[in-house]
């Protein structure tokens, strides 16, 4: 069973007791009244208090990391969901409440430089902004927002329907919707988005609720408004707003155009004189003839083992220990949370990937996604400050999109036949090219609903939607299927849970997309690169870190062109043959 994952002995603690349970509400009491009492007042009891703080988070986060895991286990397990309620409800709670004292403590220290090694003024800038929106009085809101978001998850996760004379989840129905069949593929999205639209009213209520909290949240720290308080909360010190209104722009300006050019032979590979809504996605010609591994998990598995391992001797050596210590769960059971994601231990150093696979095109991109994440969280975590370690979610998808590009030189492990091993690049790469339209839609969707000063209804929210889907992605045809359409943003998990971390991805994919065009030229060296900037955490900024990594960090026009042509042309490349 994949509970009965094995992680490696924890480093001895120094500063917090052995024994000290995170668990435990009164242990977890006494250790913060520790932090607000014990004031540093020289430079060995600054580094004491912070030495403190760190190896507290550390177990604190892998407590919950391990609380969240066995849910998704089986979300069906009552004790684990009790587990999970009762951590928010005696642990979490505490700590948001002391969030802001602490913080004040560090910023206001004049011995704060000898708390830890020198990092480049991050945390306190990051501390700076965060500690704008943090207070006792939002703490409240914050841990019903969390409510409200595990009332999302489990109806999410456990929706079934009816899907060709089968009670199905949800989930498997999803799974269909970029199948190779023409007739499942429809059949799937009509099955999908009939749900939907019968569960309309669950899916508005919940987020009405959200947007409501959300908004109460900003006016208790007089936030301009949510996004402030979101990009806080993101950690988005690097840039702001108007940054992502200009990568946007890019987008529409860029991209689209490319898309729309690419669509004429799209249609011709349909066989097709429009792009249906269930085919936004499909291009035969471009999609490889067998499954990878040929749909075998076990393949799969020694696929990924030989590919880590070509792309860089030392993540086929972490690859094989994650396998053997069961930190690998990719096998679909019942019960099992939807989805795919990674988790790294905090107080272990060992990262956890999970996942459901089919044995898909998706499922083999998917598992080399998570493994890069794989390879981040276990390079971070050798880093000695627990605030050093995550360099926001921009960078770390960097690590994940980058490792499927540069794994597409070995692709041919899990297509043996070398024509679908070049497909499944240039598929990948049309994949990508249609993301970044689809990220500026949830982008301009979300800057709009939380810049409102009113609460838009259910209504007016389905608009935006149906605007920006126009605006976006022009070569759909969408007649007969409005009512689908001005749904779209239904479907996005990442509204409900995670506002505004969905244009993370599309900044990601353009450093992504910098490194497979490096690394074409010289492929060890943008492998080098690709661990260097890994190893620094959130040391520097992320111009630092992209930079630190042979890349750009750029939302121009002009960036935009130019790898929009690089993939234009692999995909021709392939059209052609």
């Amino acid at each position: 069973m994949s509970q009965l994952y094995t992680l490696p002995e924890r480093k001895k603690r120094i500063f917090i007791d052995e024994k000290f349970n995170p668990l435990d509400k009164n242990d977890v009491r006494h250790l913060l009244a520790r932090l607000s009492t014990e004031i540093p007042f020289d430079f060995k009891s600054a580094a004491n208090w912070y030495g403190l703080f760190h190896e507290a988070s550390c177990a604190i986060s892998e407590a919950h990391t391990i609380l969240e895991l066995n849910l998704s286990f089986n979300i069906s397990d009552i004790v684990a969901e009790k587990k999970l309620v009762e951590f928010e409800e005696n642990i979490l709670s505490q700590l948001l409440n002391i969030r802001s004292e602490l913080m004040d403590t560090y910023m206001t220290s004049p011995w704060r430089n000898s708390m830890h090694l020198y990092d480049n003024d991050r945390i306190i800038k990051d501390l700076n902004i965060r500690r704008k929106y943090t207070s006792t009085a939002i703490s409240k809101l914050q841990i019903e927002e969390n409510q409200l978001i595990r009332d999302y998850k489990k109806f999410s996760h456990s929706a079934k329907t009816l899907f060709e004379g089968r009670t199905t989840p949800v989930s498997v129905v999803i799974g269909k919707l970029n199948d190779n069949d023409p007739y499942t593929r429809k059949s799937a999205f009509l099955t999908y988005w009939n749900f939907v639209k019968d569960n309309e009213e669950k899916y508005q209520e919940i987020f009405e609720k959200l947007l409501i909290n959300r908004k109460e949240q900003a006016a208790t720290v007089q936030a301009d408004d949510y996004t402030d308080i979101a990009f806080a909360e993101l950690g988005r010190m690097d840039y702001g707003k108007e940054d992502c209104a200009e990568f946007r722009n890019s987008i529409y300006h860029e991209v689209i155009p490319v898309v729309k050019d690419l669509s004429i032979r799209q249609k011709e590979s349909l066989k097709s004189d429009c792009i249906a809504p269930w085919d936004i996605s499909i291009w035969p010609d471009l999609m490889p003839e067998k499954l990878p591994a040929n749909g075998n998990l076990n393949h799969l598995i020694s696929s990924m083992q030989n590919i880590t391992s070509k792309i860089h001797p030392s993540f086929g050596k972490l690859f094989n220990e994650m396998r053997k210590n069961n930190l690998i769960d990719i096998s679909p059971r019942k019960g099992k949370a939807p989805g795919a994601f990674c988790v790294t231990f905090q107080e272990s150093g060992y990262p956890f990937v999970f996942a459901n696979f089919g044995g898909n095109f998706r499922d083999a991109m998917t598992f080399i996604h998570e493994f890069g994440h794989a390879i981040h969280g276990y390079a971070v975590s050798n880093i000695d400050n627990v605030l050093l370690r995550h360099p926001g979610f921009e960078f770390c998808e960097v690590a994940s999109i980058g490792l499927e590009l540069l794994a597409s030189p070995f692709y041919s492990d899990l297509w043996v036949n070398k024509k679908d091993s070049n497909k499944a690049l240039s598929f990948q790469l049309f994949h990508m090219l249609n993301f970044w339209p689809f990220m500026a839609m949830m982008d301009e969707w979300q800057h709009k609903i939380y810049s409102s000063k009113e609460i838009p209804t259910s209504e007016q929210r389905n608009k935006i939607w149906r605007d920006v889907s126009k605006k976006y992605r022009p070569q759909v045809n969408w007649d007969g299927y409005e009512d689908i359409e001005e749904l779209g943003w239904l479907s996005r998990p990442h509204i409900f849970t995670s506002p505004f971390y969905y244009i993370d991805y599309g900044i990601a994919q353009s450093g992504a997309l910098q490194l497979w065009k490096k690394s074409k030229s010289n492929y060890n060296q943008a492998v080098l690169n690709y661990i260097s900037g890994l190893s620094l955490g959130s040391q520097k900024s992320l111009q630092g870190l992209f930079e630190a990594t042979g890349l750009k960090f750029d939302f121009s026009r002009k960036s935009l062109k130019d790898l929009c042509h690089e993939i234009q042309t692999e995909i021709i490349k392939i059209c052609g043959e």
